[in-house]
């Protein structure tokens, strides 16, 4: 049938979906998912997808023409439909833009992401009667010729800046068929790892034959793809080092050889490169990656792979949940804990672990949620059944796991306790290998001396962060930057450095181990593509100690790690959250896990101010299945998830006073209500962002359509244009 009505959905920030006419010349060539270019509002020109075909419309006499076509072939299935109007409903999203987050449409950029190269085309006789004949009428072709003597091939921006010329002789040499020039792929420094042959141990056994059992095929329905039956849901809790990767692996073969795809998800970036290492062993070309460390003509490529059927597993951090993979059998989602899954900056604000479990209901595939430290939602819902859960007590290398002693910092300024200075140095003339994790970015934060007050921004009102190489301050929400050294109050130039971040870090242990080979790992100090190339220096024992912030607290497998030095163990635990216990732990744990992985034994030195802290003494006994106990009851008593749901909604607004009444208001309107308790409103963290007034109202409810609720009563308020609504949030 021929329809001459288009509905669509464009991704800005608006809830509806809007009617357009297809043009004569359209009429038979646009389908459902396609991505379509419509007039929108007062632009000629906006993307949109495609999301129903009709007949007819109540707006027909008023509806403006569809533009053009931008994708000749569906960029969506019925099933991504049905995916992207679930995110769109539960977490109160528009559905243009929850599509496309599902479907970037990467199209690689018109300038390649690719080096040219300047090789010798003549023979050496040739060459040395050249460049005498050049000399003096072409001195500068010369240079280059000579140049090339040693070299025969060398990248041309390198070429041109030895010699330090413009690219006009270069032309002219390859127009005289003496030199060519040709373009290759940048290619990156890969991280390496020497394939491993291994036998799994009756633990993993287990949970490979239970995942497989999940993946055999079934009978395929009659029914819509909505109703596929899902393959299922494992919790796989592995202690640290007990070779969930290989289950993984293991599980993916089973997928590929009954003709399906896998998704494989990791937390951090800084994770993939050792990830795909092992994955390569393995499979060879069917991996594809997909995370922000990428160029976009790198992501575009792999995206296409897997779209084509070229690749067959997709490896990534959390936007790779949206993998194109028309024959989807499973999802690993591994370090399943991990509040990186939540997005929360920007709509949507979906997190993974959901999202996952939404795709493989309407897809039929299965789901693995694999950690040495679940989150407390994930092994509440093993405990109760909704998942399967797979245990791996036992570690693959039959070493005692690391020995842990906590440290009592007390009113200690330095960031490095006696203890754990004398215990770097002993390891380093071992040869051995250490890992320091701190989970705070910067220097410091700066207090005047003259007038005592916090160095504070302007616009956010928190402590700026000092950045001592950059010599400024600068705020981690605005990013406003203040030279330094300077108070914003008196002026004055005197600042006194407070508390220490993993520059400040890197700093004290350069003075203390001045030989020694160190590099700083964290979002401020890793440029895009460098994550493989400092873990295979790491690997190779080029790097002595490697510091850091979370990104290296997770997953990292390197035998000769044995000692890993946790700075501070407080950074979370005195975050005011309710997770903070919970993510304490885990931030130990998972730390704790990067030592004794070989065949030396492990040491973790855990510095704190909080040494009685039954958190940290859990932590440090490794003790889960206690820590669990004991957070279950706070949140049974609290009314915490798993027992409720929780809804965020942040007030912002221009001056402070509206802010406060729009919370206000909204409260009382929620209360009356009753769709749960209502905490609030209280001031935001940041009260103040960019400018703008902050207040917070934190719902805790067990109605399943409490979303809905929430929003119809900001709709019912007009509050919708000053009003964010974060459903589960990980505050």
């Amino acid at each position: 049938m021929s329809y001459s009505i288009a509905e669509v959905a464009v991704p800005v920030a608006v809830e509806q979906t809007f009617d357009y006419k297809i043009p004569e010349g359209l009429r038979g060539q646009i389908r459902v998912g396609q991505r379509v270019l419509v007039p929108f509002r007062e632009r000629e020109r906006v993307e949109a997808f495609v999301i129903a075909l009709k007949e007819s419309s109540p707006f027909e006499s008023r509806l403006r023409e569809l533009s053009a076509l931008v994708s000749l072939e569906p960029e969506l299935s019925e099933a991504d439909l049905a995916l992207a109007r679930w995110i769109s409903e539960y977490y109160l999203a528009p559905l243009g833009i929850v599509l496309q987050t599902i479907a970037p449409g990467h199209a690689p950029p018109k300038r390649e992401n690719a080096i040219r190269y300047v090789k010798l085309a003549v023979p050496l006789a040739e060459l040395l009667a050249q460049i005498e004949h050049r000399a003096r009428r072409a001195p500068q072709q010369a240079a280059l010729l000579r140049a090339l003597l040693s070299a025969e091939t060398l990248p041309e921006r390198e070429l041109l800046a030895r010699v330090g010329c413009g690219p006009a002789p270069l032309h002219a040499l390859a127009q005289a068929g003496l030199v060519t020039i040709t373009k290759k792929p940048r290619e990156r420094v890969e991280f390496h790892e020497a394939p491993k042959t291994v036998t799994l141990n009756a633990g993993q056994q287990h949970a490979l034959d239970a995942i497989t059992k999940a993946l055999s095929p079934r009978p395929t329905p009659p029914s819509p793809f909505s109703q596929k039956q899902m393959g299922g849901v494992f919790l796989l809790h592995g202690v640290n080092n007990s070779g969930k990767t290989e289950v993984y692996i293991r599980a993916c073969q089973y997928a590929l050889e009954h003709g399906g795809q896998a998704i494989v998800l990791v937390p951090e970036i800084s994770l993939t490169p050792q990830l795909i290492a092992r994955f390569r062993h393995h499979f060879g070309e069917k991996i594809a990656v997909y995370h922000s460390g990428l160029t976009d003509s790198e992501r575009a490529r792999h995206w296409q792979r897997l779209q084509s059927g070229d690749a067959q597993i997709a490896i990534g951090v959390r936007a790779a949940i949206f993998a194109p993979c028309p024959h989807l059998k499973l999802i690993v989602i591994d370090e399943e804990h991990e509040s990186t899954y939540k997005q929360d900056d920007s709509s949507p604000r979906y997190h993974v672990r959901e999202v996952a479990l939404k795709r493989a209901e309407l897809t039929g595939a299965t789901v693995v949620l694999g950690s040495a430290t679940p989150s407390i939602e994930s092994y509440f819902h093993a405990q109760q059944g909704r998942y399967k859960l797979l245990e791996l007590p036992e570690r693959v290398i039959a070493t005692q796991p690391p020995t842990i002693k906590i440290i009592d910092m007390g009113a200690r300024r330095d960031l490095l306790s006696p203890i754990l200075r004398a215990k770097i140095e002993q390891r380093l003339k071992k040869n051995e290998q250490v890992i320091l994790f701190l989970n705070r970015l910067g220097y410091s934060i700066a207090i005047c001396r003259r007038c005592r007050q916090t160095v504070k921004c302007p616009l956010c009102q928190i402590a700026l962060t000092v950045h001592a190489r950059a010599q400024e301050l600068r705020c981690r929400y605005c990013h406003y930057r203040l030279r330094m050294p300077r108070c914003r109050v008196c002026g004055a130039t005197e600042l006194l450095f407070v508390g220490g971040g993993t520059e400040r870090l890197e700093r004290e242990v350069q003075e203390s181990f001045p030989k020694a080979q160190l590099r700083r790992m964290d979002s401020e100090s890793v440029r895009r593509g460098e994550h493989a190339a400092i873990l295979e220096a790491f690997r190779q024992g080029q790097i002595q100690i490697l510091l850091g912030t979370q990104m290296i607290g997770l997953g990292l497998d390197f035998p000769n790690v044995t000692l890993v030095g946790i700075v501070s163990a407080d950074t979370l635990l005195d975050f005011p959250d309710f997770r903070a216990g919970e993510r304490t732990f885990q931030l130990i744990s998972q730390a704790a896990g990067r030592a004794g992985r070989g065949e030396r034994p492990g040491e973790v030195i855990i510095q704190t101010r909080h040494p009685e802290n039954e958190i940290i003494q859990l932590a440090a006994a490794q003790n889960y299945r206690a820590f669990y106990a004991h957070e279950i009851e706070l949140r049974t008593l609290l009314e915490y998830p798993p027992f409720t749901k929780l809804i965020c909604i942040t007030i912002e607004q221009g001056t402070e006073a509206k802010a406060s009444e729009h919370a206000e208001k909204l409260k009382d309107r929620l209360e009356s209500l009753k769709v749960g308790r209502v905490l609030g409103p209280a001031r935001a963290l940041p009260y103040r962002l960019r400018g703008r007034y902050r207040w917070q109202l934190v719902l805790k409810s067990t109605t399943e359509a409490a979303h809905k609720i929430v929003w119809a009563a900001i709709t019912e308020l007009k509050l919708t244009d000053s009003v964010t609504v974060n459903v589960d949030p990980q505050l």
